[in-house]
């Protein structure tokens, strides 16, 4: 019969004490079912409604009754073992189960060199318990003491002391099965938590496989446990309950409600044809130079459309993306998102494209690769290394974990505003500046027009100087029209015209040419748009400039009798020597100049709007910058709890300040050495720095010890640097430490600047491990560490995090796959030219074909399948 398959361990639930229809005793099933084919199919029909996939029938001493119920649970897709219940001679009932498809004889022998004959009656007692233990063992048998707490025949009743601890504590023991509704046995707690004098090499695994007999046995606790496989036999079972902590569950092992990454393929490039599985806990991608490792991680990266943080990561993503990935290469990614409900998405992106979200129907939809599957975490070969030289990146890193790696979009548009908003300040200022040097001029020429005060000339002129004030009107209109017209040029430029209706070449020849003539549509009536608002704009100007040439030439022939009689005036004035003209002159120029006067006051209120709308933008910001204090504050809580001490990370102002140092140095020339001495003080604050300069030279000189010229070229650098300056922020990073002493029972705690490379980027890793649920994805991140800490502290932490995150890592280091138990290992090969999954190169490590690739591909291979010996055997 055919063995179930899936890529990788899952968890399966089995039952591994069924009885069969003969069997005899307590609950007998002929006493409740007339058939053994009726007994059959109400088993298997509970079993496929409480989910159970593999079960194990036993009968005392007898394997033949089995056979007609295994046969019928293959014939439904249930994996079916058979074994028998022995009692050995001190009266302890044991399993002894083996694999799918071994001879009746064999199993019949089994029971033989136990110390019986086959069907003999039930009770009677065989060899001593470690003799059956060893002897079951060496047959291939998986052995398991049932039901350890029931009176009389229960490991842990009716026997103590060192008769007890020795068979607690023999090498082939690795489960017991316990019965949960009855009380515990002999020293139960002690036991199962391998407190002394029972402590053991190994944990012991504790199962539940108490008899059935009925149907409805299979709903009780105790009549099954759930286990981590990836194939439904016999040694997957025994590699399990040999690795309890992550592969026996007594519960169901629900996993947390997670977003997950389900399978990656490609179709072209480097890894064309090929497709990935992954697991929902520990993948690992292995293989030697050159199979296409890293490929698949930054495959990873390219088709969510993420970013690396570091430069030379970044540098490398590109690489890939470009010379291994290469132009037509599509990636495809199948996710599964948990929220508002389960839901299947595939993204797809070639390269030189964005990624599309297709759903399950294969339609595109308008979601982005984040809406599906947020804070997805992945970092490239030796990236973790280069982090460790930036402590702002690695708090932006932090950040990220709890989905606030980037500013929000309103902080983002708080800043945008305030430089827009400093802009329109700087212009509002220059324009009243001019005015302001322009009206300077207005004492001087009252002060003229006064000498003329002492003579008759203003009365006898007064009518020509009201003239005059009425033309400078027309003079003022006309100014305002042509700077209308100025402010108009741009917008009726011919060349945007030409630009905006030129046809895009080349999109007549594409199969999707209907969304391209969208786009030549779209440009094409925004230039007719604009041409009709110039248009609108040049007649609304043409007619303004009209009716003030029309104002003017109605105004100018109305008073031209005036003039003529003005001008006789003059003529007399100039012969008493009175110099008529000059005083018009003068007055003319005053009247123009007061004409414009009026504009301070406009200018006036719009500088202080904008002043009030600066002051509450930057209220804002700062409402924004707590909020991200306070975000990184709620991660680093996160990441120092799930480290379990061994990292402590602290809230620190980022020491970059290159961002505000170049504000400074392109504003200001000559000595600044103390203001850049200044800015590199731990405590910096740009808006303190600022207000300190505004306040004057006493409080700049208290507050940063700054005086003399550098302060003077900050008062001369003015509002334009200050405002610049109060805009940025010195920025937020952390301070990590690393206990170096981790795991020896002293703590020893060092900055990142103290430790080594390899522990630098350990302890980036360890906060990595820790700090969130979202999938992780590594590339080799073994490279950069301190292989002291690959076990203590990385193995350990992939181990905890079975069932709670996602975590896929390519690897050479035999370590990660192995002590950390991945659920899920691909062995990639390649021959230059291309890469691919090795033969039989997916699945667990309860495979024989994977174990094999894992020691010969992999460093240190054999040396990790040694300190794992009691799984293996090797």
């Amino acid at each position: 019969m055919s063995v179930q398959r899936t890529p990788g361990a899952r968890w399966v639930r089995a039952a591994l004490q069924v009885n069969p229809y003969e069997y005899q005793g307590k609950n007998a099933p002929a006493t409740s079912y007339d058939t053994e084919a009726d007994y059959n199919k109400a088993l298997l029909d509970e079993c496929d409604a409480q989910g159970i996939e593999l079960i194990a029938v036993t009968d005392h001493w007898k394997v033949e009754s089995a056979l007609q119920l295994i046969h019928d649970a293959a014939d439904r897709g249930i994996v079916a073992l058979p074994g028998f219940e022995a009692n050995s001679d001190e009266g302890i009932h044991i399993l002894v189960i083996f694999d799918t498809g071994t001879d009746t004889a064999a199993i019949n022998a089994a029971i033989g060199i136990c110390g019986v004959a086959p069907g003999c009656a039930n009770g009677t007692p065989g060899k001593p318990f470690a003799e059956i233990l060893e002897k079951m063992t060496a047959q291939g048998a998986l052995v398991v003491p049932a039901h350890v707490n029931i009176a009389n025949s229960g490991l842990l009743t009716g026997r103590g002391g060192q008769p007890l601890i020795t068979k607690i504590k023999h090498p082939d023991l690795h489960a017991i099965g316990v019965t949960p509704s009855q009380p515990d046995g002999t020293d139960q707690v002690a036991i199962i938590n391998g407190s002394k004098p029972y402590d053991r090499s190994h944990p012991l695994a504790v199962i539940y496989a108490d008899d059935v007999t009925k149907p409805a046995a299979f709903k009780a606790p105790g009549a099954s446990s759930w286990f981590k496989v990836s194939r439904l036999c016999v040694d997957s079972l025994k590699l399990a309950v040999r690795t309890p902590e992550t592969r026996v569950s007594l519960e169901n092992p629900a996993v947390e409600t997670r977003p997950v990454l389900k399978e990656i393929s490609w179709v072209g490039g480097f890894l064309e044809g090929v497709t990935i599985p992954l697991s929902t806990d520990l993948t690992a991608l292995i293989g030697g130079r050159g199979t296409g490792k890293s490929t698949a991680i930054e495959s990873l990266r390219f088709v969510l459309g993420l970013t690396p943080i570091g430069v030379e990561a970044k540098r490398d993503h590109d690489g890939i993306v470009h010379g291994v990935l290469k132009s037509g290469t599509v990636v495809k990614l199948l996710v599964e998102t948990s929220s508002p409900s389960v839901r299947t998405y595939t993204i797809e992106r070639s390269v030189n494209n964005l990624p599309v979200v297709k759903d399950e129907s294969g339609s595109a939809t308008s979601l982005q690769p984040v809406d599906v599957i947020a804070n997805v975490e992945i970092f490239g070969q030796h990236e973790l290394a280069e982090l460790t030289n930036d402590n702002s990146k690695v708090a932006s890193m932090l950040q990220r974990f709890q989905g606030n790696g980037d500013l929000t979009a309103e902080h983002s548009d708080i800043l945008s505003k305030l430089t827009e908003n400093r802009e329109k300040l700087t212009r509002a200022e220059e324009g009243s500046t001019q005015l302001e040097e322009e009206l300077t001029d207005i004492p001087r020429l009252e002060e003229q027009v006064r000498h003329y005060t002492d003579t008759d000339v203003p009365t006898r002129l007064k009518e020509v100087t009201r003239l005059t004030q009425d033309d400078a009107v027309f003079t003022e209109a006309r100014a305002r029209v042509i700077a209308a017209q100025e402010a108009l040029t741009a917008l009726t430029d011919p060349q945007l015209t030409t630009k905006l209706e030129a046809e895009f070449e080349n999109i007549k020849d594409s199969p999707r040419v209907e969304y391209l003539d969208r786009a030549q549509t779209a440009s094409v009536a925004l230039a007719t748009r604009l041409t009709s608002l110039a248009a609108d704009a040049r007649q609304a100007l043409e007619t303004a400039s009209s009716e003030i040439a029309t104002a003017k030439s109605e105004w100018t022939e109305v008073v031209r009798e005036q003039r003529h009689e003005h001008d006789e005036v003059l003529r007399k004035l100039v012969a008493e020597g009175l110099e008529p003209n000059k005083y018009l002159d003068t007055t003319k120029a005053l009247e123009a100049l007061k004409a414009k006067e009026s504009r301070r006051a406009g200018i006036a209120t719009s500088l202080q709007s904008l002043l009030t709308e600066r002051a509450t933008l930057l209220q804002t910001l700062t409402g924004h910058e707590k909020d991200r204090a306070r975000e990184l504050t709620e991660a680093i809580r996160a990441a120092n709890s799930a480290t379990g001490g061994v990292v402590i990370v602290k809230p620190v102002p980022a020491s970059d300040r290159k961002h505000i140092k170049t504000v400074i140095e392109q504003s200001i020339s000559g000595q600044r050495h103390r203001i850049m001495e200044a800015i590199d003080q731990k405590s910096f604050s740009t808006r303190a720095f600022v207000e300190a300069v505004r306040k004057g030279e006493g409080e700049l000189s208290a507050q940063f010890s700054i005086s003399g010229a550098q302060a003077r070229s900050l008062f001369d650098a003015g509002e334009p640097l200050f405002r610049q300056l109060e805009e940025l922020s010195v920025g937020q990073a952390v301070e990590v430490q690393l206990d170096v002493q981790a795991g020896t029972g002293t703590r020893e705690f060092k900055k990142m600047d103290d430790l080594s490379k390899g522990q630098r980027a350990t302890a980036l890793l360890l906060l990595l491990l820790g700090a969130s649920n979202a999938p992780l994805v590594i590339d080799q991140p073994e490279d950069d560490l301190d292989n002291r800490f690959i076990y203590d502290g990385i193995v350990t932490h992939l181990r905890k995090l079975k069932g709670k995150r996602q975590i896929i890592a390519s690897t050479h280091n035999a370590n990660v796959p192995v002590l950390g138990d991945a659920e899920l290992i691909v062995a990639l090969e390649g021959d230059g030219q291309n890469g691919r999954a090795a033969a039989d190169g997916i699945g667990s490590l309860d495979d024989v074909a994977i174990r094999s690739h894992v020691e010969n591909v992999l460093e240190g291979g054999p040396a990790a399948f040694n300190a794992r010996q009691h799984l293996y055997g090797f």
